[in-house]
């Protein structure tokens, strides 16, 4: 029996990411409904199982207008993939087609996951010669980022932003020596031995379903921290993790399970992973032994992660103060001081102060190891 949209909202996403058949009730509040899966970045994965389960809707046109437009930008994507790739071949250069539709592929129906650019690691090595040979293959680009700074270099090639390379020098960095040593050792490990796929009429290299089983989870935690993660990543993860599992003998996965134990601890993040796992066993329905370091522990504060879950969905969760967090913040207008380095100083610290709080509330232990190593990674600065 449902009991709200909340529960016909999981119904659904699972039938999405598993295939499975999913029960509708007959007086669904679709606008409620919809509205949800935009905030969880659903919206065109909803669109998608709607037509093809032919399941009638008050929104009908607006939302097939909406798949049609993203699925011809998924073919435009898919074909800058293979030609970029092609390229960075055709000059000696490894590369791997990460996020996207190298996840897309491993949904039931690739087109129900949407994705926005094309994103390829290359590698610290190769980073500033790939980043050379793309921008000199497209001399038109409508713009580019600082081939110095950042985990990636992103080109845009049109002004609609329809068409975006990112080649990634790492996957994600961190601040922590210990626990970045560690996750860029597993990178490198596990990208010298990629799976391939299929994208047009071309056979690309993506991430093995090991990496990703680590990978999407830290991309995912990412967006979670700063503006907020929403539930189409996460069962990107849970996918991720179901094929990972499957693909390995028995000593396989405990060797994966072994690495990434590691890596959590030296993040201090083990009990986050497994607050985010319950969300994924409980309501994606992940089996529980496909989830590594799985534990019900933590379940009261697991439910309260998923009202938080709910409540901010994909970038819902403003990056920026407001009136009554921090009142140090009011005369800089919400924005780090650029001139003024006492100003930025104080910006900083506060800023600070206000996300380890915003984190204290579900993760206490990490909220502090945060605060502390956040605030001698500024000093340095």
């Amino acid at each position: 029996m449902f009991r709200g949209q909340e529960d016909i909202f999981f119904a659904i996403l699972r039938s999405i990411a598993w295939g499975t058949s999913a029960d509708v009730p007959s007086d669904v509040d679709w606008k409620a409904l919809l509205k949800l899966a935009a905030r969880q970045k659903c919206l065109h994965a909803f669109s998608v199982w709607t037509k093809a389960n032919r399941i009638v809707t008050p929104y009908d046109q607006q939302l097939q207008s909406g798949v049609y437009v993203l699925l011809g930008r998924h073919a435009r994507l898919n074909h800058l993939a293979v030609e970029v790739l092609s390229t960075l071949s055709q000059n000696q250069i490894p590369a791997t087609l990460i996020k996207g539709a190298s996840i897309a592929g491993l949904y039931p129906d690739p087109d129900m996951r949407d994705f926005g650019d094309v994103d390829i690691y290359v590698g610290e090595e190769n980073y500033h010669r790939a980043a050379e040979i793309i921008t000199a293959a497209y001399p038109q680009a409508h713009w580019h980022s600082d081939i110095r700074g950042g985990i990636h270099y992103i080109l845009v090639l049109d002004e609609n932003q329809d068409r975006v390379v990112e080649l990634h020098r790492v996957t994600m960095e961190f601040h922590d020596k210990k626990a970045d040593a560690l996750y860029q050792d597993f990178t490198r490990k596990y990208m010298a031995q990629p799976s391939s796929m299929t994208l047009g009429d071309a056979q690309i290299a993506v991430p093995s379903a090991a990496y990703n089983a680590l990978y999407v989870y830290m991309h995912a935690w990412h967006h979670f921290e700063s503006t907020g993660v929403g539930f189409r990543q996460l069962a990107d993860w849970a996918l991720c993790l179901h094929q990972a599992y499957e693909e390995s003998s028995p000593q396989a996965w405990q060797n994966l399970c072994s690495e990434i134990d590691a890596i959590l601890t030296a993040l201090h993040m083990k009990t986050v992973w497994q607050t985010f796992g319950h969300v994924l066993v409980e309501q994606l329905q992940l089996p529980s032994q496909e989830f590594p370091l799985y534990t019900q522990a933590y379940r009261n504060r697991a439910k309260r992660l998923l009202r938080q879950l709910l409540r901010d969905g994909h970038c819902g969760r403003t990056a920026k103060f407001t009136l009554g967090d921090i009142g140090l913040i009011r005369c800089f207008k919400y924005e780090r001081p650029t001139k003024n380095r006492l100003l930025q100083k104080m910006y900083t610290v506060s800023r600070i102060i206000f996300d380890s709080c915003q984190m204290a509330k579900l993760f206490p232990c990490l909220a502090w190891h945060e605060f502390i190593a956040t605030l001698l990674h500024a000093a340095k600065k």
